[in-house]
């Protein structure tokens, strides 16, 4: 359908050159980069500012990090709502196929 739609607003056929980077190397791209995102972001320590009372300078911020289960509290927060998205393509994709047989 989307070909018909690019055909009807463009007046021809896109070429399959558009159609293997819309389907292909769009999302693939997408997928690296995102990938890539979490991976750095993974490996940085999360931390947060806070006073040092007992700095000779005044005034003065210490960086302290975060305990370890805020990562799974970040996740659970942000993560999985994210989910939601990949979950219902995946289940639509097995209803088609099977459908389909």
């Amino acid at each position: 359908r989307f070909n018909k739609d690019i055909e009807f607003m463009v007046g021809r056929k896109p070429s399959i050159f558009w159609q293997v980077t819309w389907r292909v190397v769009s999302p693939l791209i997408v997928f690296v980069i995102l990938v890539f995102y979490l991976v750095t972001q993974v490996q940085q320590k999360l931390t947060y500012l806070v006073w040092d009372p007992n700095s000779d300078v005044f005034p003065a911020l210490t960086s302290v990090e975060y305990p370890s289960w805020i990562n799974a509290a970040i996740f659970l927060l942000a993560g999985v709502p994210s989910l939601a998205v990949p979950a219902y393509a995946l289940c639509r994709w097995i209803y088609v196929l099977c459908r389909k047989q």
